[in-house]
């Protein structure tokens, strides 16, 4: 057995139907904001851009222009609000106010780099793409008293491009990277929208011991990107600590969901401690199709990332709703992939608020959903609607999300 068994919990799906953000040969853009704290973008819908994903957007530019393959490029991104005013406080997540997660279109080459404050309020990389060809940009950031933004960028690089990398599934979940031995065991079957801990061993290469020696990176015992073969599935997320995971995946009583705007689960962060050999990663995958999982660790002073090629199964599915199931006087707030719909819903100061929340599938990772301000969270089971009901006593917005603060939905009490 080993010394101590540190369970970290990565709240996944922080899936992300995402729009591809304007790219083109020279790489400067702006891209849509995914002003959501997984990376599903709920700020398009139908082809319409709604409230919810206008709060903030980040602008992005390059240095030069068109980047070239094999040459030094600046990439800056300028983070600006709904009046167009630029953000220079971002919150400092896992020690960086600014990820920046770098992916080529066939998820071979992967990049964690950090981008730093300008002068001008700006956050600034110097990066060197080894390739030409098409790549993704994910900024990931969070400004002062909101959730987390990802924001997507499409750049095209210039230069010989080499030989696109087939995604396969891994046929083994054991992989050696740089000394260290990493074995991925799920504890159940991978399948859209199925909850899955995903439990990671780690070892020395050489002895074949536990890797007992594994250190804290960015203030975090290991480091987690999953994006699905098309890219429209995105989640960064970080581990927990052993306490929040013994919680069992519960929010206490009055627990803020994201405090840091990062998915950890639904239960808010604490600091952790050095690890021992073993990470665990609580995740749902919300549909059917092939995953690239990034998991990131450092020792010796050596961030080693190993990586894994999953294939999903299709989730359950179920028949429409049957309106008799909705109790009487209750607004109907069905839940499926797209998000909330209707994701607002005008209400009256003073007046009993009933809502009858309907998880339609479990292609999402809508498995709850929270009141933050209300201290409400209920379970969403698919195909059963599931009341929730309370009277708004000022004016005002209540937001609600799901457990993972990926999904958006807001009150409008007037």
């Amino acid at each position: 057995m080993f010394t101590r068994i540190l369970l970290t919990v990565l709240c996944f799906s922080v899936f992300a139907f995402l729009l591809a953000a304007c790219g083109g040969t020279a790489a400067t853009s702006t891209a849509e904001s995914q002003n959501t704290a997984s990376g599903h973008d709920m700020s398009t819908h139908n082809g319409t851009t709604t409230e919810l994903g206008r709060a903030f957007k980040a602008d992005f530019t390059s240095e030069p222009g068109t980047i070239q393959a094999g040459a030094p490029a600046t990439l800056t991104f300028t983070v600006k609000d709904k009046q167009g005013t630029t953000v220079k406080d971002l919150q400092i997540v896992h020690e960086k106010p600014m990820h920046l997660l770098i992916v080529s279109k066939d998820l071979a080459e992967f990049y964690h780099v950090h981008p730093e404050q300008s002068a001008d309020g700006s956050y600034r990389v110097q990066h060197t793409f080894p390739n030409g060809g098409d790549y993704k940009l994910y900024a990931d950031f969070t400004p002062k008293d909101s959730v987390q933004v990802v924001e997507q960028v499409d750049v095209k690089v210039a230069g010989t491009e080499r030989a696109k990398v087939p995604l396969l599934a891994d046929t083994s979940l054991m992989k050696t990277e740089n000394g260290l031995k990493v074995v991925m065991k799920p504890d159940g079957e991978l399948k859209g929208g199925a909850e899955v801990m995903l439990n990671f061993q780690t070892f020395d290469a050489a002895s074949g011991k536990p890797a007992t020696d594994l250190q804290n990176y960015l203030g975090e015992l290991a480091h987690f990107v999953i994006i699905s073969e098309d890219m429209k599935d995105f989640v960064h997320a970080h581990p927990m600590s052993k306490g929040e995971h013994d919680k069992g995946g519960k929010t206490e009583p009055g627990g803020e969901h994201n405090a840091d705007g990062h998915q950890h689960s639904t239960m808010e962060g604490t600091t952790v401690k050095p690890s021992a050999s073993e990470v665990a990663a609580h995740t749902s995958f919300p549909r059917s199709g092939l995953y690239k999982i990034w998991a990131q660790f450092q020792r010796g002073g050596q961030v080693i990332t190993v990586p894994f090629v999953v294939d999903i199964a299709p989730g359950e599915r179920r028949a429409e709703l049957n309106p008799a199931d909705v109790p009487a006087g209750a607004t109907l707030i069905t839940l499926s992939a797209n998000g909330y719909e209707p994701a607002s819903v005008t209400v009256n100061k003073g007046q009993l608020v009933k809502l009858a929340f309907y998880r339609t599938d479990a292609d999402n990772c809508g498995g709850e959903v929270v009141f933050a301000s209300r201290r409400i969270t209920k379970k969403l089971p698919v195909g059963k609607p599931v009341v929730v009901e309370f009277t708004p006593e000022t004016a005002g917005e209540i937001a609600f999300a799901c457990g993972m603060g990926m999904y958006k939905g807001k009150l409008i009490v007037q």
